[in-house]
Parts: C-alpha cells; structure tokens; sequence
C-alpha cells in the first residue's frame, strides 16, 4: 500500500484533513502543475503528518473499483525492472470515506511527472517505451495510463500512478485499440514526434459487439446510419491521433494536452466536436496554421483550478478561436465572429427596445455563422437554418431564447445532432438556444403526405438568416401558405384560450401585427422582422390605429422584459397584463382580427 496510515487515529485525522481540503479549499491546497487542469476541482494536494499527499475525489464504488485494480496491478508487477525506467512501482492509495457516497484516494505527493518540461530530458528512447508497454502486456497488465503524467522517475525506480482505466487481461495478450491510441498519443507528445507505437505493437480486433464509449456514441451519431461499431471506432481513432499527435511546427502548447483540456472543459458534445475539427483544419491548412490555433488556445488557459465565471470565460473564448479558425474556410464576412462576440458581450444587459433589435441583429449573425460550421465540418451544408420567435422577428429580449431548427426534407423534425452541437455552443456564449425540440405541436398548416406540419405563427416568423422576410426555406415546396378563411379564425393555439402573462401578451400583439402583415394586398414580400412589420402599418390600418398596436407591441415587450419578481411584485403585474389584454380585444375587435377568447 502507499504506507500514508500508521493506525486508526491516523485515519480518522486523515479524513478530517481531506474533506476540510475538498469543503473548504483554498490556495494552499491546489493541485498546481505545468499543463494541468483541475476543471471538476477534483485533485487537492495537502499535508498530512509532515508528508505531503494528493487526493482524488471519487464516488465510493469508483474509488474501490481502482484501488483493487492498483493493488492487483502491484501484484502482477512485483519485482519487475525495465530497461530506462527501472523498478517498476505500483502507488496503491488510501481510500478515505467521505459524506454523501464520495470517497478520496490518497497517495503521497511523488514530485514531477514524467510529462513535465523539466523531465522530458532523461534519456529515454521510442524502443525503451515499447519494451515498458509490451512487459506490462506480458504480465496480463493492459495500463491505458500507463503514459508520462501518471509515471514520476525517483531513484532508479519509476511509480505509476491513476488506475481507474486498468484492464487485467491474459498475459500477453494484445491491448485494446484505444488503449494503443492512448498511448501513441501521450508518449508521442512527450518525444515531440509520432512513435507509430501501433507498429510495434499489435492491437487487437474488436468484435461486432464492441461497446462504444461516451466519445464514441457521440461521433456515431455524427455519421451514416449504417456504420459500424468498428467503423465509428476507426473513424474515432483517425481523428483523434490526427488532433493530437505532436506538430511538426514549434507549437507553443501541447495538441494532446489541449485536446484532453477540451473534454473537461466544453459541454459534451462541443468536446467531440473539438476533436472532429481540429483534425479537419490541421489536416486542410496544415501544421504551422494548427501550431498557431493551439498558441491562441493555450493562451485562454489561466488558473489551475478556475472558477465557475472562469469557467464560463475559458469556453467563450475556446468556441470563438475555435469556430474562428474554421471560418477560414468560408466566405469573407464584414465582421470577424470575435468582433460580433464582443459587440454581443456589450449588449448582455442592455434592456429597452432599441438593445433588444441590435441583440437580435448580432445574435443572428453568430448563429448563422456557427451553423455554417457545424454542418460543414458534420457534411450536412444542404440543411437549412431557419430562425423562428423573437429572434427571427428581429427583437431578442433579455428573457427570450433563440429559436432554430436545421432541417430539410430528408429531416423535416429537425437534424438533431447538428442542432444539439449548435445549442451547445451558443450556450458557451451566453445564449440560450432552443432547436427542433422545442417546436409547437400545433397543426394548422399540414402538407398532403401529413409528414409535415407547422404552427399558424411559427409559419408567419419563419425565415432563413439575412432576410427580413418571410423565408421558409424547404417547406415552401410542401407546404401552401394559409387561405384567407385559416387567416381570418382563430388558430390551434389560440383556440386554447389566453394565459394572463407577460409572455403571452407579448405573443398575442405580435400575433395581431403579423396577421396585418400577411393578409394585407400588395405587401410582399411578407416582411417578418416586427419594425418592417410596425413600419408598413399606417399603410395598412391608418395612423390612428397603427400608432395604437405600436403602443401595445412595445408595452407588452417592456412588460415581457420585466416579469422578473424580484422587479415586478404582487398585484401589478396581474392588473398590467388585464389593462392591456383588454386594450389587445378592443383593437382585433375594430379591425376583425381573430385572437384568444376574451379575459
């Protein structure tokens, strides 16, 4: 065992120390070394009876899985020494018990890793490398974290560390191809160049069955349907070693180091997405391009162990250099998308009409731009991103999401992986994001087949990005726009009746406008953007009544916008909402406009 605990009391003060450490941390208990990232807070290091240590936070059924994984693993390498390593040492921690089925494995603190600048220059060769991985293999130890981060050299002996991934298999028998492409990856970075450890030693070959891990079942989504398992995990290992095997370039950081980073740090998918992309853009502009991309992305990093608005910086500013670099590949565009982020940033608490149709104008453009990348790289570019809401009728409150769908065709409810990936990285930005999902059920408007459907004024908002009118892409050609009798009665969702709330009252005035907007002669195109809209009234209904639904559009907006109840208390919110519910069925009346059944 690592030889921490001299008894009972002993334990029990190591415990003490360790859940103080995790509950209460502080500066003096960060984990702090050269390239490494404690995203989840995770690792502390502490002292514990004059010896330093470092503790894993784990769930109890992880933390035993590993340490008898470790403590077999000493076992089947009792007594071994290998060529440039030495001894070779097995680190079996302590496992503390913590509260709410958590648990800390504890080893002593061992210095420097193998991976560490300070000791790249020991000496060691490719052929020492594979003797280490092949003597490993032959005593039935098949260690994925058998690479230089988990191995610190101390005296003519080397300690391995971090278990959790440690397979037993049949001595002598061949690793996993994950496990190889683990190794190629690491102990490449640390020599600055490809071993092709996977032609010195041989893999073995997954059957049909193979199960696929996280990254896998994500990239498999990304693919055709009828790829195999063996095939995503190919395609998988291609990518992945085409990420993060070292540059040829001086590259001021680590691919592998970055690409593991990229895990921790982004939202599930966008951490697929990162290898996926990467591996294109070094693969279409080369080694000195990607060195440059992994400079501004090493430069984002800044705390060992960031906080949550840390965090949140680190990934804005990883989707921005990230989707940047790829928009190389695309047309020249006025703004660059980090100007466009930064104009974003300026307007995150802006309030009031004018803030919310210049959030519109921007967030728009972002969207576009982030899904031209998406289904570029994901080899879907015939899709069509199509705005609805707020967003698409150019005025983004402060409350509202951004409403989309890619679709097509081949797709009418949506191509669920490309909308989950652009969700994810809007999220990363600030924005809130909805994509098919959250479509209306409603059916006013069906396609002959009935494959298709659409909401009455989820039609009236659809358009593509760059026009201010209606634009509904694919569906045009399946779906008739509504006759003069759907326009003049109620739709599905009005039939329902009105809520009394800020955000209904907001739909129910756009819904007025729009249907002025879509039924008055001689308007086309139909404009869907609400200042188009609001422009084009006076023509449409006279000065008197259009300076009248303008009062109503912008009120329910300022109302809209402050339905927060930290700002709007008690009862005034609910005698707004009937003021101007009644004002809204007093205006449809004089104009003959269908609506929800009066409050």
């Amino acid at each position: 065992m690592s030889g921490l605990l001299g008894g009972a009391d002993d334990a029990r003060d190591l415990a003490v120390s360790v859940q103080h450490a995790f509950e209460q941390p502080d500066k003096g208990t960060e984990f702090e070394l050269s390239g490494f990232v404690d995203v989840a807070g995770l690792v502390r290091r502490l002292r514990h009876r004059e010896r330093e240590v470092v503790a894993k936070l784990r769930c109890t059924e992880a933390a035993l899985s590993e340490q008898r994984l470790a403590a077999e693993a000493a076992r089947r390498l009792d007594d071994l020494s290998v060529a440039g390593f030495g001894a070779i040492q097995v680190c079996v921690p302590e496992l503390v018990q913590l509260p709410d089925q958590r648990a800390a494995l504890v080893s002593p603190y061992l210095g420097i890793p193998l991976s560490a600048p300070s000791a790249a220059a020991l000496g060691l060769s490719g052929g020492a490398v594979s003797e280490l991985l092949a003597t490993l293999l032959a005593r039935g130890v098949e260690a994925s974290g058998c690479i230089p981060r988990n191995m610190f050299c101390h005296s003519g002996r080397t300690v391995l560390i971090d278990w959790e991934d440690a397979l037993l298999v049949t001595a002598g028998a061949a690793p996993d191809q994950l496990t190889l492409m683990k190794w190629d990856i690491a102990w490449s970075d640390l020599f600055g160049d490809d071993l092709r450890l996977s032609d010195q030693i041989p893999a073995s070959v997954p059957g049909g069955a193979a199960e696929l891990d996280g990254f896998e079942a994500t990239l498999a989504a990304w693919l055709p349907p009828a790829t195999t398992r063996q095939e995503v995990r190919r395609h998988g290992i291609e990518v992945t070693l085409a990420s993060e095997l070292p540059v040829s370039e001086a590259a001021p950081a680590s691919a592998a180091r970055l690409g593991h980073l990229a895990e921790d740090v982004l939202p599930p998918q966008l951490g697929v997405f990162h290898t996926v992309l990467t591996a294109r853009l070094r693969e279409r502009h080369g080694d000195a391009a990607y060195a440059a991309l992994l400079g501004q992305l090493h430069a984002l990093v800044k705390h060992p162990r960031p906080t949550v608005p840390e965090l949140e910086e680190l990934r804005r500013g990883w989707v921005v250099e990230l989707f940047s670099a790829a928009e190389d590949d695309l047309l020249g565009e006025a703004q660059t998308l980090r100007q466009l982020v930064w104009h974003l940033d300026q307007l995150v608490s802006t309030s009031g009409w004018a803030g919310a149709c210049e959030r519109a104008e921007v967030t728009e453009e972002i969207t576009s731009r982030l899904a031209r990348v998406v289904l570029a790289t994901l080899g879907h570019e015939e899709l069509d991103l199509l705005l609805r809401g707020s967003c698409a009728q150019g005025v983004l409150g402060l409350c509202s999401d951004v409403d989309f769908e890619l679709s097509s065709a081949e797709f009418p409810a949506g191509y669920q992986p490309a909308e989950e990936l652009l969700i994810e990285a809007l999220g990363c930005l600030g924005l809130a994001a909805e994509g098919s999902a959250a479509r209306p059920v409603e059916r006013d408007l069906v396609s002959a087949d009935g494959r298709v459907s659409r909401d009455l004024h989820e039609w009236f908002e659809l358009r593509r990005p760059g026009s201010a009118h209606h634009d509904p892409g694919w569906t045009a050609a399946l779906l008739s726009g509504p006759s003069a009798d759907e326009l003049c009665r109620p739709s599905q969702y009005e039939e329902q009746g009105r809520e009394l709330t800020a955000k209904y009252l907001w739909f129910e005035s756009r819904a007025a406008l729009t249907r002025l907007a879509f039924t008055a002669p001689g308007l086309f195109p139909r404009p869907v953007t609400l200042e188009r809209q609001l422009t084009a009234l006076p023509g449409l209904i006279g000065d008197r009544e259009a300076a009248e639904l303008r009062d109503l559009v912008h009120e329910t907006f300022t109302l809209r916008e402050a339905a927060d109840p930290s700002r709007l208390v008690g009862g005034q919110a609910e005698r707004e909402c009937s003021r101007l519910a009644e004002r809204l069925d007093r205006l449809r009346q004089r104009l003959g406009l269908p609506g929800p059944q009066p409050s």
